[in-house]
């Protein structure tokens, strides 16, 4: 018996826009140190006993960035990268499919703050003799405020400090969240879990079997590339969309819970991820306040200064702005729809954006040309591409790049520039160990990433 931890990170974080886009969720976004959520949780995994190789779940589109998290720490991981995210509960069933089935798994989401990984990880090692015996073992939060945001679990009797779950409740009204904080049998939902790959299987076997039945049409016929198993659209999008919640836990009779008592949050609003950053907050020395009370900015870039102001919050992005009164942050997804609906891209996307080899941000976007700024990290390359309906002009601002058009291989230093006609297989390349920035400028009369037709491409895309 080994433990295999399974991270979830198929989350995009929307109560935290407009930080956190699907583009660059919440657990990949460095609020207050140079170690995101991300980073954080796969750290914190490192102190669990007779563990077996790391197994990341998450949508295809962030493979790169969880296999770069993975990388900076040494570890070796499984991917399983779903092209479209249907819930936790595939994504819990997928993992069962990818173990032994005496592997035990340690369910968690990616994006989660926990204080103490030592104490984490001596708990989730106390519930391995339950998860042995065939149960589901979560792990339940007591709760310190009547808190909204959370879904709620409801104990009964006590086994050595190990608890019977009776039910899982949705996110409650005040009035009901109040009446949970003072009723000792109730616990916040982690979303963590422990169960046997084998007990998973056999849960959704008898409760899921709609689901079970299009899961793994999709994972027989999965893409193996290296350590990934790439699951395709076609047979994704004919799987139920639901949660494990609603999928397993509230069917599932054989749960056991183990309290959780040390410092933990879900970062899932303002409101908590405030109180996470807020220490460091004043060391950017970006954001002012006068006369003012109970206000929070935060800022990537730009200076903000607030006079007057009580009881608000203020998050400054690079594309777009929120002002929302404490106490609303929940509602924060709202007006995200409400954006969403008249189509504009700071909705989903950032001006810039994290690829396999680096990034790029956009500069200028008119009807008539794009100007990008690329980032290009040491030993990366772009893929070997062409383009249908524009021209680029390429300069070198700092580093130097190995060019190849239409396979001649050209050497550009700082300052220097080449065209890049319409048409012409090009890609762009960083042989040295420091980083090297491009000024990328498009001319035509179409710039979507779809005219991107890539030759060949070291990221398998």
């Amino acid at each position: 018996m080994k433990i295999k931890p399974v991270i979830l990170s198929g989350g995009s974080g929307t109560r935290l826009w407009p930080s956190s886009r699907s583009s660059l969720p919440k657990q990949f976004i460095n609020f207050n140190d140079n170690q995101n959520l991300f980073y954080k949780t796969i750290n914190r995994i490192k102190k669990l006993n007779n563990k077996n190789k790391i197994l990341i779940v998450s949508n295809r589109q962030h493979g790169f960035l969880c296999r770069n998290e993975a990388q900076k720490l040494n570890i070796s991981a499984e991917y399983i990268l779903e092209e479209t995210g249907r819930n936790t509960a595939a994504a819990v069933f997928f993992s069962s499919l990818a173990s032994d089935p005496d592997d035990v798994l340690c369910i968690m989401p990616s994006d989660h703050w926990i204080n103490d990984s030592t104490y984490f990880c001596n708990l989730v090692n106390s519930g391995i003799p339950e998860a042995c015996n065939g149960k589901w073992v979560t792990f339940g939060i007591k709760p310190t405020e009547p808190a909204t945001g959370y879904g709620y679990i409801k104990t009964t009797s006590v086994k050595d400090k190990i608890l019977i779950v009776e039910e899982f409740v949705e996110k409650p009204n005040k009035k009901k969240a109040i009446q949970y904080l003072s009723d000792k049998n109730y616990f916040w939902n982690s979303g963590i879990f422990l169960v046997s790959a084998k007990k998973c299987l056999d849960s959704f076997q008898k409760f899921q079997p709609e689901l079970v039945k299009f899961a793994n049409e999709c994972w027989n016929n999965k893409i193996i590339h290296y350590d990934e198993k790439i699951l395709l659209n076609k047979y994704l999008k004919k799987i139920p969309s639901i949660s494990l919640d609603y999928a397993i836990m509230e069917f599932e009779k054989d749960i056991s819970l183990l309290a959780f008592e040390s410092d933990w949050s879900d970062l899932g609003n303002w409101g908590e991820l405030s109180k996470y950053i807020s220490k460091n907050q004043n060391k950017n020395n970006k954001n002012f306040l006068l006369d003012s009370k109970n206000t929070f900015i935060y800022s990537n870039d730009r200076v903000v200064a607030g006079i007057g102001l009580e009881d608000l919050m203020i998050i400054d992005d690079d594309d777009a702005t929120l002002v929302v009164k404490k106490g609303f942050e929940e509602n924060v997804k709202d007006i995200l729809e409400e954006i969403k609906k008249i189509g504009h891209s700071s909705a989903s996307e950032h001006t810039f954006e994290n690829r396999p080899w680096g990034k790029f941000e956009n500069i200028l976007d008119s009807k008539i040309c794009k100007v990008k700024k690329l980032t290009v990290n040491p030993g990366q390359y772009l893929s070997l591409q062409y383009h249908k309906k524009r021209s680029e002009h390429w300069v070198v601002v700092d580093g130097k790049a190995s060019v190849n058009l239409n396979n001649k291989s050209i050497i550009l230093k700082k300052g220097e520039s080449i065209d890049i006609p319409l048409g012409a297989t090009h890609s762009l390349g960083n042989d040295t160990k420091e980083s090297l920035i491009v000024i990328e400028v498009q001319l035509g009369a179409y710039f979507g990433e779809d005219d991107i037709i890539r030759v060949s491409d070291p990221y398998n895309r």
